[in-house]
């Protein structure tokens, strides 16, 4: 498999931002790290062995970024900066980052975005607030409402990234069809540390009700908030994808040479 780092200066932050890749073929996939985590964990934690047999294989190419999670919504003092340095990160990954990658590896079609437990809530976010760079969402064991995590604080640049506060309103047709033309998977497990189900409940009803294609997909109580549960759901659903999933009446495939391409 071949495995690179980049590193670059983002004007957005003001400061470098590093990324790694993971193959250069196939459907390509970014993904977010955990709360304040890097963009290594991924590879580290055991994600990029689950799914070593699509990345090989060119079904997918992997683009794990770093985080800012620490400047924003995990910083120490709860306060309207959080939402702003959120839209610094968003417009490093959106103007920056992703313009960097398909220049190096020309690519033109919209990412499938994905993350396990905060990186679920990025990767929701960037699919429903930036369709015109993402197409598909896979978010596992995902917390879509900030306010727990904030400890009760809230304000504008909060409500404006939380899914379950911003979608319910969204009554735009131009930002509906195009994510009626995505595709979603919101998945849990039942087991030890999953306490936000009731949240991707939410989304996932909320997504229903606004015709976009979601697979809520929850696993049973031996399955925890951890690693080895995203392990093993990341190869059910890529597996899924190749084979293709069911979307509006028919059969779409996500991944693999016989994939849709929707191009910026």
């Amino acid at each position: 498999m071949e495995i690179k780092y980049y590193k670059f200066f983002s004007a957005r932050l003001g400061q470098d931002f590093e990324l790694k890749s993971y193959g250069s073929l196939g459907k390509p996939v970014m993904v977010f790290p955990t709360s304040s985590g890097r963009f290594y964990d991924y590879e580290d934690r055991g994600m990029i062995a689950a799914a070593a047999e699509f990345i090989e294989r060119g079904d997918i190419a992997v683009f794990a970024v770093d985080g800012r999670d620490w400047e924003s919504w995990n910083k120490p003092v709860k306060d309207e900066w959080m939402g702003l340095r959120h839209a610094q990160y968003e417009a490093c990954i959106t103007e920056e980052a992703i313009p960097f990658i398909s220049k190096i590896y020309g690519v033109s079609e919209k990412f499938m975005a994905t993350g396990n437990s905060l990186g679920a809530f990025h990767a929701a976010n960037f699919f429903l607030k930036f369709p015109e760079r993402f197409d598909s969402a896979v978010a596992l064991s995902g917390v879509y409402s900030l306010r727990t995590e904030l400890h009760g604080y809230s304000d504008a640049g909060v409500y404006l990234n939380e899914p379950l506060s911003y979608l319910p309103g969204l009554t735009d047709e131009k930002i509906l069809a195009r994510l009626r033309d995505g595709y979603a998977v919101i998945a849990h497990g039942r087991g030890a540390w999953e306490i936000f189900n009731d949240q991707s409940f939410e989304l996932a009803e909320i997504l229903k009700s606004k015709a976009i294609t979601c697979w809520y997909d929850p696993w049973g109580e031996n399955w925890p908030h951890d690693w080895n549960t995203w392990h093993a759901q990341i190869r059910k659903y890529l597996a899924a994808f190749k084979e293709g999933v069911l979307f509006r009446g028919g059969t779409l495939k996500l991944t693999g040479p016989e994939r849709r391409r929707n191009n910026f």
